[in-house]
């Protein structure tokens, strides 16, 4: 039901990780003339991996292309709404209290009516690339779509500098926002409870210490590209 999107939410968080990291090597990097041309093009193959997994998660679903997306997840429950079970019922019932819906009234639902209320739910909060949204989400996913399309698809064709990316603590929405899904539908449904985070973090920590080992250490201020 989600092993897809998990694989592309791990790919994402752990490139979206390993950037920080090496945010914080930026200037001593640059300081020492050494490792810049391989550090910046690690940079951009780790934005190429984030930006690809990102847009890909946020597909539209489609019949004629039920890819990995979080949308054909939604989209499946949504089919097998009558012949899912839901082990872990109190994960999905948490999702879902507040404003007029109450513990005890979601509590009496069967199943096939409360996967069809989270189906509702999840679809509403959906962001959607759309850059005439007043939600920054959606823009930002509309950017981000731009620059797959034209600076990574078409890079021979594109001055890279005309397009805008999305600010990074949006990316960081997104990113959160893919994981959370996962981990409400494997802990809901399959009751399989997913790690990502320490599973993201685990080659951005192998990164720091292999950095610190060469007697690098964070400047003081990040920022910026190693080359």
């Amino acid at each position: 039901m989600c092993r897809g999107v998990a694989i592309d939410v791990f790919h994402a968080d752990q490139a979206r990780r390993l950037l920080e990291e090496i945010d914080g090597y930026v200037e001593v990097i640059n300081e020492t003339g050494l490792g810049k041309v391989f550090f910046g093009n690690l940079q951009r193959i780790l934005e190429w991996d984030l930006c690809l997994s990102l847009t890909r998660l946020f597909e539209r679903y489609s019949s004629q292309n039920p890819n990995r997306s979080i949308g054909a997840a939604i989209h499946f429950i949504s089919s097998h709404a009558g012949e899912l079970r839901i082990p872990n019922r109190a994960r999905l019932i948490d999702s879902l209290v507040g404003r007029d819906r109450s513990h005890l009234s979601l509590d009496t639902l069967e199943d096939k009516q409360l996967s069809l209320a989270v189906v509702q739910k999840l679809r509403e909060g959906l962001p959607t690339a759309d850059s005439s949204s007043e939600n920054a989400l959606d823009q930002a996913l509309a950017n981000l779509k731009r620059v797959r399309d034209k600076a990574i698809a078409h890079h021979d064709r594109v001055d890279k500098a005309s397009l805008m990316v999305p600010a990074w603590p949006k990316l960081v929405e997104l990113v959160e926002f893919s994981r959370q899904f996962v981990l409400l539908v494997a802990t809901s449904y399959l009751s399989v409870s997913h790690n990502l985070e320490y599973d993201a973090g685990r080659s951005a920590s192998s990164l720091r210490q292999l950095l610190e080992k060469a007697g690098l250490t964070p400047g003081s201020e990040g920022g910026g590209d190693a080359a």
